[in-house]
């Protein structure tokens, strides 16, 4: 286990569960994503993009809808886009420090940086931003079958999805 001070993703954490879970949770209208009628709140909305009986298209219209919001307004709905991704990011940050020798606080940060820098490429279409998080969260979108489908994956380095 490492002993280090907390790291950006779990602040990051700490803050999406409160825009999540509170009075006023941020939620997506069900039917524009092609789900049951009503707010879905982004807690929930999280469980089910990383869930394997998920489909592409619902996971797709998830991610272009959140990428939007974080683009036009910013603040709470960049935590929550950031907030349905963390298992993913949560995930590559296990994978690329296992022992925990060094940290994982500049990894985070750069895993974040990188996302926010692709949410501030305003030449390129959310639908294309949300397909690279797709594509990186869950493997090839066209093989839905695919090893990878089956838990959280999102490894983002700086300026490019990966």
């Amino acid at each position: 286990m490492c002993c280090s001070s907390p790291s950006p993703l779990d602040t990051l954490e700490t803050t999406f569960r409160l825009l999540a879970d509170g009075p006023q949770p941020l939620a997506l209208d069900g039917p524009a994503i092609g789900l049951r009628a009503g707010p879905i709140t982004l807690l929930d909305l999280r469980a089910m993009v990383f869930h394997p009986a998920t489909s592409v298209s619902v996971q797709r219209a998830v991610l272009v809808e959140l990428v939007r919001r974080a683009r036009r307004h910013r603040g709470a709905w960049v935590v929550g886009l950031v907030g349905v991704l963390l298992p993913g990011l949560s995930q590559a940050a296990a994978e690329r420090t296992p022992d925990c020798s060094g940290g994982t606080a500049d990894l985070d940060a750069t895993m974040l940086a990188g996302l926010l820098e692709q949410l501030d490429t305003s030449w390129v279409p959310s639908e294309e931003v949300a397909e690279r998080l797709l594509w990186t969260m869950v493997g090839s979108p066209a093989d839905p079958a695919s090893p990878t489908h089956a838990r959280p994956r999102l490894l983002i380095g700086s300026g490019t999805a990966r």
